[in-house]
């Protein structure tokens, strides 16, 4: 079932201090024994250098950025096998009630990458390939070591990423992805009949299972266009796999195409997740009184 009601949470400076004394003393409990379990070969120079030859034989995705010529919302094209609970949810949705984007929380995965004026950029290095994204200023790990995915990862905005080549092909699978991240279940096509030309007029966005799956494609079309392809895996959603149509991302290799840094320092509405109240430009009302 769609959890509507989740918990609101809080952490104060006095908590963050106390759990930073656990932690700390976990680590001097603990070190010796991972180190020991965890110890790794050391490579020898040439090794290294190997694999430094290897990222160099890869499809190119790391000169310049890329920035989204899709539009920013996945359009759905296809009507999903939605679940009976989710079915219910995107009936009773109501847009400006459920706004996503207050509180200036994190986008998160998928759709923090999807905002067309926000630049990304890769950076590989053996074992690991990071995407830093300038929308909300997060990057993102996607390790290449051959790992598998941890039995209970710690839920972040982005994931815990695990990727392999297919040929020119990058495939990545994320999972851990935390439950108050931006969700885009579908699209309302009512909305897009009625003339509203909005960014994200018509879209459905709404809370995740916990065992929600994403899985990237992602291929060079040609040396400027970057393709990714995403499919859905959330059986709390989705009664079949839902595979989503292809993004394009145009290659900038101009200094004024750098991601630049990005904060969330406005925060003008404030959505109470206990009680669904949303309070339109909060901001601007306190400084007016």
């Amino acid at each position: 079932m769609i959890d509507m009601a989740a918990p609101r949470r809080k952490t104060s400076a006095f908590r963050l201090r106390g759990y930073a004394a656990c932690a700390l003393g976990a680590l001097v409990l603990i070190a010796a024994p991972a180190l020991a379990q965890d110890t790794a070969v050391p490579r020898t120079a040439e090794q290294q250098a190997q694999s430094w030859q290897e990222i160099a034989r890869l499809p190119d995705f790391w000169q310049g950025t890329w920035q989204s010529i899709s539009p920013i919302a996945d359009d759905f094209s296809t009507t999903p096998d939605y679940t009976a609970s989710a079915q219910a949810y995107i009936k009773q949705y109501k847009p400006a009630e459920d706004s996503p984007f207050t509180n200036c929380k994190p986008l998160g995965m998928p759709f923090v990458q999807n905002i067309g004026g926000m630049p990304m950029k890769f950076f590989q290095t053996p074992g690991m390939v990071a995407i830093y994204i300038e929308s909300s200023g997060m990057t993102r790990f996607i390790h290449t070591d051959g790992r598998t995915h941890s039995e209970q990862p710690n839920p972040t905005y982005l994931g815990e990423s695990i990727g392999h080549w297919e040929g020119d092909t990058f495939v990545v699978d994320t999972t851990g992805i935390a439950p108050d991240t931006v969700f885009q279940l579908g699209r309302d096509q009512r909305a897009l009949a009625q003339g509203d030309h909005s960014p994200i007029a018509g879209v459905i966005f709404g809370p995740h299972g916990p065992n929600l799956r994403l899985v990237e494609r992602m291929h060079l079309v040609d040396f400027n266009t970057l393709e990714i392809q995403t499919t859905l895996y959330d059986d709390t959603v989705f009664k079949q796999p839902y595979a989503l149509p292809a993004r394009r991302f145009l290659r900038g290799i101009e200094r004024r195409n750098e991601p630049q840094e990005w904060a969330c320092t406005d925060n003008r509405d404030y959505l109470d997740p206990v009680t669904g109240k949303l309070e339109l430009n909060v901001k601007d009302k306190a400084q007016n009184h």
